[in-house]
C-alpha cells in the first residue's frame, strides 16, 4: 500500500523494476489527493492506477493540464459529474475521448453528436 506523496514519487522515480512497479498499489484518497497537491507532474501516474476512487478521478478532471483530463476521459467508472464536465470541456481533445468512451450516458452522446467538431461528433454518433 502506498502510504504518502512522497513514497509514490519515490517509487514513480525509482529505476528498479520491482520499486517502480509500486505506483500500481492501493493508497487512500488523501493520499492520492496529497499526490496531486503536492507532485501535480505526478497526476497522469495517479489516473493510471487502476485503485483510485471516482472522486480522485473527478479531482483530476478539473486540471489545467489537458493530458491529464484525457486521461480521465478514458476511464470508464468516472461519475455522471465528471462526464458532464469532460463533455463539455474547452479541449476538442478531451470531448473526442469523452465521445468514444463506451460508458459515456446517452444523453451526453446526444449532445456531443452537435459538437461543432465534426471529429467529435461523429464518433459520438458511433456510440
Amino acid at each position: 500500500m502506498i502510504s504518502s506523496a512522497d513514497d509514490f514519487k519515490c517509487y514513480a522515480e525509482s529505476e528498479n523494476e520491482i520499486e517502480n512497479a509500486k505506483i500500481n498499489e492501493v493508497a487512500t484518497d488523501e493520499v492520492w489527493l496529497e499526490v496531486i497537491s503536492k507532485y501535480p507532474e505526478l497526476s497522469r501516474l495517479v489516473v493510471a492506477n487502476g485503485s483510485i476512487s471516482t472522486d480522485v478521478l473527478e479531482k483530476l478532471s478539473l486540471s489545467d493540464d489537458v493530458d491529464v483530463r484525457w486521461d480521465v476521459a478514458m476511464k470508464r467508472r468516472i461519475n455522471r459529474r465528471t462526464f458532464e464536465r469532460l463533455a463539455t470541456d474547452k479541449s476538442e481533445m478531451v470531448r473526442h475521448r469523452i465521445a468514444c468512451n463506451p460508458k459515456t450516458p446517452k444523453d451526453l452522446l446526444a449532445l456531443l453528436a452537435t459538437d461543432e467538431d465534426n471529429m467529435i461528433a461523429e464518433a459520438a454518433k458511433k456510440l
